[in-house]
């Protein structure tokens, strides 16, 4: 299986799994995060990170979605920050990339964000940006590293996730 068909099939998990789902689809979720970690743990160990030269841009893209989302893993994770890391000053992954895998690998290991890309859901259903480093300095941040200003990425996040649905208390039996 393909790195792509990887994060195909991590993205429709995704999808199957947000709220309300079912703890199957939960479990479901994380079977798929969890081989496709796996699978990049084979490619890094045999051939290093899978940059744009190795898989091409799409497959790239790809490895640094798995290693954006293996967040039961957070020692996986910090090693591929570190590649990611290499592979941004030998041009064989983005900026942004770096960016977002830097934030979520803070974001696990109980650390404010750098760039304001991480937000959560959980307790107001409402895209919420986890706390950020000297907020005063994050747009600046963020233009380094090819991102939109904070203020116009959070209302693309609110747009792309708006807030969920509270369920209904009302009967609809007869």
């Amino acid at each position: 299986m393909t790195l792509l068909d990887l994060k195909r099939r991590h993205q429709a998990a995704q999808e199957q799994a947000a709220p309300p789902a079912h703890e199957t689809d939960q479990i479901a979720l994380r079977e798929i995060e969890d081989k496709a970690t796996g699978t990049l743990r084979q490619i890094i160990a045999a051939h290093g990170w899978p940059g744009r030269s190795l898989v091409g841009e799409i497959g790239a893209v790809a490895a640094w979605w798995i290693a954006q989302h293996a967040t039961a893993n957070p020692e996986f994770q910090q090693h591929a920050l570190a590649l990611v890391e290499e592979a941004v000053r030998a041009g064989e992954a983005t900026p942004k990339q770096l960016a977002h895998l830097t934030d979520r690998c803070r974001i696990i290991a109980g650390q404010p964000q750098l760039y304001g890309t991480q937000f959560s859901y959980i307790q107001t259903g409402t895209p919420v940006p986890y706390a950020v480093d000297d907020p005063d300095q994050l747009d600046v941040r963020r233009a380094e590293m090819g991102l939109e200003p904070f203020d116009v990425f959070q209302v693309l996040i609110r747009t792309l996730y708006p807030p969920l649905e509270p369920p209904t208390t009302e009967s609809t039996a007869c």
